[in-house]
């Protein structure tokens, strides 16, 4: 796996965990502008940090691009409330076609745990035949009524030749074993 992916899916992973939009004990859901933000700052840090620039609704109206100082363009990124399963998600289409101005495509989305493996076939097949990796970042939860319950943050790297899962991590801060957010939200209950 090339560096810099390897270098972006360590960073976005860890960096999902600052600033986290909600808190054990006072609420424990967020509205989808909140993750939609949160997501979008996550990402801007992790430009800043590997020195390259975040520019957000550009290059085709693509959700973000990460660009280098002489504005070729590293990745192309989309993020999406819908589940891909769903047929108003054309998200992974739009990176399709946009592959080919890129080195890499990086889908951020959600996933219902009980339909995981029919969103990521979907992933699948609308990635074949595309020339660029695909980094998929998919929040697992449990639906309960309106509400979303996260559950695990996967990173999976799709090409022409295989999908692997790269990365899995609690999706929530105070679910990541011995760490300072677990002992905090420990002491909440």
């Amino acid at each position: 796996m090339q560096t810099r992916i390897s270098d972006f899916t360590t960073l976005f992973n860890l960096l999902w965990y600052r600033d986290f939009p909600v808190a054990l004990g006072s609420i424990e859901w967020a509205k989808r502008a909140d993750w939609t933000t949160h997501i979008a700052s996550t990402v801007r840090q992790v430009a800043s940090i590997t020195g390259m620039f975040s520019c957000f609704e550009s290059g085709g109206r693509t959700d973000a691009e990460l660009q280098f100082a002489d504005r070729k363009v590293w990745a192309k990124l989309e993020w999406e409330w819908s589940e891909p399963r769903n047929d108003d998600v054309g998200e992974l289409a739009k990176l399709a076609g946009a592959a080919s101005t890129c080195e890499v495509c990086v889908f951020i989305g959600y996933s219902q745990r009980q339909f995981h493996d029919a969103n990521l076939a979907k992933i699948k097949a609308e990635w074949a035949g595309v020339q660029r990796p695909l980094l998929a970042i998919l929040v697992t939860f449990e639906q309960e009524g309106e509400w979303r319950y996260f559950d695990r943050l996967q990173t999976y790297l799709i090409d022409a030749d295989a999908t692997s899962m790269i990365r899995d991590q609690p999706a929530l801060p105070w679910c990541v074993s011995n760490s300072r957010w677990q002992l905090l939200g420990s002491l909440e209950g």
